[in-house]
């Protein structure tokens, strides 16, 4: 991997963390109920599809900033903050404020957020977003 390759990996995954965790502490000040009643599991589910637009058009800052690539920065912040939710839900659970059902419903709403970023990403980047243009 040269240089440049490097910096979009590291770049990827670290902000892809950055923005779980940022997530993570938004979603353990969310009551229970947002996770175990139907009408709010929807709100919730919304909200995570909602917020991927928003999240690919910050990645692509990051990478137009860092004249990184703009799929490949993408990518690997999707990897990056689905690592960090799979080892958070499963090491670190209290990080999210909920157990039990609410919990589970929480990890199937932020499942739920990946799929609809990686359809805003696919959608949203061009094919040929080489290094920044600035």
């Amino acid at each position: 991997m040269d240089e440049r390759g490097a910096a979009t990996t590291v770049t990827g995954l670290a902000v892809g963390a950055i923005v779980a965790l940022g997530f993570a502490v938004l979603i353990s000040l969310l009551p229970d109920a947002l996770f175990l009643e139907g009408q709010w599991r929807a709100v919730a589910y919304l909200a995570g599809a909602l917020a991927a637009p928003p999240t690919v058009w910050f990645l692509q800052w990051i990478a137009r900033v860092r004249h990184l690539d703009q799929r490949a920065t993408f990518i690997w912040a999707a990897a990056g903050a689905m690592l960090f939710d799979g080892l958070a839900i499963g090491f670190a659970p209290r990080l999210y404020g909920h157990s039990g059902q609410a919990l589970a419903w929480v990890a199937s709403a932020l499942i739920f957020a990946f799929a609809s970023l990686i359809i805003a990403g696919r959608l949203m980047l061009d094919r040929n977003s080489s290094p920044a243009r600035s």
